[in-house]
């Protein structure tokens, strides 16, 4: 499996996310190519990334085109069965967001068949800039703009749909995964050729020790399905230098679990665990609606006998609403669904 990784190239800290996945696979005995494009570009001409963004645009797209040639040739060489390539889509560089619009290159030479986009808090990306190195002169450019929580989202956004316009055009899939989550949800897809996809969507606002205790409980069992994308792996953040940061922070946050992960998940698995209340979350509801709208899968885990006639008919498909967890893995697996690890030798 060859996974194309996108994702802003300051504050993400991807680089020790990808490193693990990396030890995974050695654990494993996997065997896997690992390239990033810009360390290849900077090692060749030994110039760093602030001197070839200095150059004009043509000369910095004709070195990228030979570095993704490079990876290519590379990849076919040493027969590699899977890879990481880490790529930037987009570069803020002088108030400016450069898109690096590679894709022709990468569908010829790399061909990937999967792409990623690693995400994470917008708070903390901004912690980073504000601690990056000195000895990094594009980094410390980055430093000095002083972006704001609006500007991080606003480049963050815009690597993400980049990475859709490329899984597009190669006809691939793309998932949006924050490095906030365990390093394992990158490495099934790295690992395993098919790999079902669930988001677990439940109440953040009420939420008591016994009620998160279940819901870990069953996110953690899902894991062994598939890829499982939790919200709570980004942390929203509350200290907003004005109102427009907090406006921002709160769009994206709702467009990040809607669009970036219900829409492109298999399944969506709902899970409220109380006999009482709190009532049904308005962002799970909201979650649920969007994931029919999508044709996704829904199921939910609602303990209560009486139900409402617009859940059962409406938001969950007939047959998938469960008095616990045991009921819901059940179904899944008469459903098909198995959990990864039996499958293996498969799937390597």
């Amino acid at each position: 499996m060859r996974i194309l990784v996108n994702g802003i190239i300051a504050g993400l800290d991807d680089k020790a996310y990808i490193e693990k996945v990396l030890e995974l696979a050695r654990k494993d005995g996997l065997e896997v190519a690992y390239y990033d494009l810009i360390s290849e570009m900077e090692k060749t001409g030994n110039k760093k990334l602030d001197m070839l963004l200095g150059t004009t645009n043509y000369l910095f797209e004709v070195i990228r085109e030979r570095e993704y040639r490079k990876i290519g040739y590379a990849l076919e060489k040493s027969r590699c069965p899977n890879a990481i390539i880490r790529v930037p889509s987009t570069i803020e560089w002088n108030r400016i967001n450069v898109k690096l619009k590679d894709h022709k290159e990468i569908k010829e030479f790399v061909r990937p068949d999967m792409v990623v986009s690693l995400i994470d808090a917008e708070w903390l990306i901004r912690e980073r800039f504000a601690k990056a190195s000195s000895d990094n002169k594009f980094l410390r450019r980055v430093k000095e703009q002083k972006h704001t929580i609006r500007d991080i989202l606003s480049w963050m956004n815009e690597e993400v749909s980049m990475g859709e316009d490329w899984a597009e055009y190669f006809g691939v899939r793309h998932y949006v995964i924050p490095t906030g989550q365990d390093c394992r949800s990158l490495y099934k897809l790295l690992k395993f050729s098919q790999v079902p996809s669930f988001y677990v969507s439940y109440s953040m606002t009420h939420c008591d020790p016994e009620a998160r205790a279940e819901i870990d409980r069953v996110t953690t069992r899902l894991s062994q399905y598939g890829l499982v994308l939790d919200p709570q792996a980004i942390e929203i953040g509350f200290n907003y230098d004005s109102v427009e940061d907090k406006e921002a922070t709160y769009a994206y946050t709702v467009h990040r679990d809607l669009h970036w992960f219900v829409g492109k998940v298999d399944a969506v698995v709902a899970v409220h665990p109380y006999m009482e209340r709190p009532p049904l979350s308005t962002g799970m509801m909201d979650e649920l609606g969007h994931a029919r709208d999508y044709l996704k899968r829904r199921y939910m885990i609602f303990p209560p006998e009486i139900q409402s006639p617009f859940t059962t008919d409406s938001y969950i498909e007939k047959g998938h609403i469960f008095s616990n967890a045991d009921e819901f893995f059940i179904c899944l697996e008469a459903e098909g669904f198995r959990p990864l690890e039996k499958t293996d030798a498969k799937n390597k």
